[in-house]
């Protein structure tokens, strides 16, 4: 049973439409990407309590920022409240200070955020025109020939691509203090939870990050094992000014101020030691269709993929808790460094 051309352009027809349907969801590099998926909702406008309508994109952004504080809140108040660690933090077996729990009270957690989409398509078409020529016969002598085929062919082809970053950031800033103190929080109220204050009868908020359906982040279990190990091998002495600061907490620790000497911290008996944890999701979609069609003269798209397009996001969290000092803001600052200089140079669209 045979299949007309006409049904089979029709065919083709559809499988096309059907893909640049899914490229328009995704922006296909020509718009600004959005950080919230095709599927997820804007929160409506709610005139009755003179509320706007909210992003789908600030709707996601603030439940990761939320979700983030009150995880490492929890962790913090783990280690030096709700189950303190009682710890001698020492030098060279000489006893420098006693503490109830794991992080001294006058230390910071820096925190970065930072969401990336990256969007991209390619069109590459390809067409081939073949001229058919008549038989070549070639006589070697009384009944001994031979005959070939003739054809003469021209193949065109091009290419057009397009790719779209967008990236979000935050850097958040907490002191230790008052993730242990007694002040209202979000994380507190069960029924502040994630839509809150967002929420509106009818209306399922998004929820398209790592960030936010990931059960764990470990951020509780990293604090307690890294604070051990900081506490239990304390650095000595101090760090070298850090370039731009004043002679203050950070200056070089003076000539005779002694062995283990530790003045980084606005205590002159805690260790200056920062320690720094990196969180990072890559999710990346992708398709291409390739319709081909073969005639006697015409041939299309026989070779490499006709259209594609692809959507990758790059979820990454950095948190560097210690004093507040301009050394721990460069440990931090090297860790952004670091991560903005490998994103550039990872292809933003794996396989297109």
């Amino acid at each position: 049973m045979s299949t007309s051309p006409t049904a089979l352009f029709g065919e083709n027809a559809r499988t096309l439409a059907i893909l640049l349907a899914c490229i328009g969801l995704v922006g296909c590099g020509l718009v600004v990407p959005n950080v919230k998926e095709a599927w997820d909702q804007d929160r409506p406008e709610d005139q009755i309590k003179d509320q706007p309508k909210v992003p789908g994109a600030a709707l996601i952004e603030w439940a990761i920022k939320k979700r983030v504080y009150c995880d490492l809140r929890r962790a913090v108040r783990a280690v030096n409240l709700d189950a303190p660690i009682p710890v001698t933090v020492s030098s060279h077996g000489k006893v420098t200070k006693r503490q109830p729990g794991l992080i001294p009270n006058d230390w910071q957690a820096q925190v970065s955020l930072s969401l990336q989409v990256d969007e991209a398509s390619s069109l590459s078409p390809g067409v081939a025109v073949t001229q058919l020529l008549p038989n070549a016969t070639h006589v070697f002598g009384p009944g001994n020939s031979f005959t070939t085929s003739q054809s003469a062919s021209l193949a065109l082809g091009g290419t057009l691509s397009s790719t779209a970053t967008r990236i979000d950031k935050f850097d958040p800033y907490y002191s230790v203090a008052s993730m242990t103190g007694n002040e209202e929080s979000v994380c507190d109220d069960p029924k502040k939870d994630y839509p809150y204050p967002f929420q509106k009868p009818g209306f399922v908020a998004p929820t398209s990050s790592p960030f936010i359906i990931e059960s764990d982040l470990g951020i509780e279990e990293w604090v307690k094992g890294a604070m051990i190990v900081n506490l239990l091998l304390p650095s000595t002495g101090s760090p070298p000014q850090a370039l731009g600061a004043g002679a203050g907490k950070d200056a070089p620790a003076k000539a005779g101020a002694g062995k283990g000497a530790n003045k980084g911290s606005g205590n002159n008996d805690v260790a200056v030691d920062t320690i720094t944890y990196e969180v990072k999701f890559i999710i990346v979609s992708s398709g291409n269709v390739t319709p081909t069609w073969k005639l006697i003269q015409v041939s299309a798209n026989t070779a490499g993929t006709f259209l594609s397009a692809g959507r990758t996001r790059t979820h990454d969290l950095i948190i560097t808790l210690g004093p507040p000092t301009a050394a721990a803001s460069q440990t931090h600052f090297a860790s952004q460094l670091g991560n903005a200089i490998n994103n550039a140079n990872r292809p933003s669209t794996p396989g297109l």
